[in-house]
């Protein structure tokens, strides 16, 4: 009997389950619910903010290493990406509407990672380390 079959694990996903949560706070749902099956690829957990919570409190609770954020989100502002500075977690912006070097351009003035939509989920899951 041949027990199951293990696909081959690209090597930037070794060591990410050490690195814990991914809070995505994003625009649209359908847009969170993509980017968390990519978290998941990677291993990670994403995690997501309830209609009634906001944002830093969530990151105090929760603590995640990564929180990517949508630079259209109602909480995407200056005390934001402080607060999860201040938590020891990694800022990364990001847009599924707005060109690339729109969001190169304000990731650069707060000195953060970005990306833009569509991604694929190695060059995500790279980001996420």
């Amino acid at each position: 009997m041949i027990g199951p079959q293990v696909a081959h694990v690209p090597s930037f996903l070794f060591g990410l389950a050490a690195l814990g949560k991914v809070l995505i706070l994003a625009r649209e749902e359908v847009v969170a619910a993509l980017l968390g099956l990519m978290v998941e690829l990677t291993g990670l957990e994403p995690i997501y903010l309830g209609r009634a919570e906001i944002a830093e409190d969530v990151i105090r609770r929760e603590q995640p290493t990564v929180v990517v954020v949508d630079c259209d989100h109602q909480d995407c502002n200056d005390s934001l990406l402080a607060a999860v500075r201040e938590a020891g977690a990694k800022p990364i912006l990001f847009s599924p509407f707005r060109f690339e070097h729109e969001v190169r351009r304000v990731a650069a003035k707060h000195g953060v990672d970005s990306f833009t939509l569509p991604t694929d989920p190695e060059s995500f899951g790279r980001m996420l380390t």
